[in-house]
């Protein structure tokens, strides 16, 4: 019986015009690192990069088919969000600094 519940509750919440909202999950950006190496999020979440570092950054976003998103410059201070429609592995890279580089899983 809990599987009915769990179908009429979803029912109701789509004839009401309920939303469902994706998350967002903010990665600081200081000593020109990633504040995470790694994260796991859902389709639809996004990562919001908050640059707490006195220099600006390049944030590349590159899928498994080798396929690059590029944020643009973020100078000291901006954030910026990049929304993952698809599930997959990507890579975040900054375009000026080798080093930031960070995984993230979308499921």
């Amino acid at each position: 019986m809990p599987i009915v519940k769990i179908v009429t509750a979803a029912a109701l919440l789509i004839a009401f015009g309920a939303t469902v909202r994706a998350a967002s999950l903010t990665i600081e950006q200081s000593g020109q690192h990633f504040s995470d190496r790694s994260a796991t999020i859902s389709h639809g979440d996004s990562l919001t990069f908050s640059n707490a570092d006195d220099v600006s950054h390049n944030i590349i976003v590159v899928d498994e088919a080798e396929h690059e998103s590029d944020l643009g410059l973020q100078k000291p201070g901006e954030k910026l969000t990049f929304e993952f429609d698809r599930a997959g592995r990507f890579k975040i890279r900054c375009n000026i600094h080798p080093g930031m580089k960070m995984n993230v899983t979308v499921k």
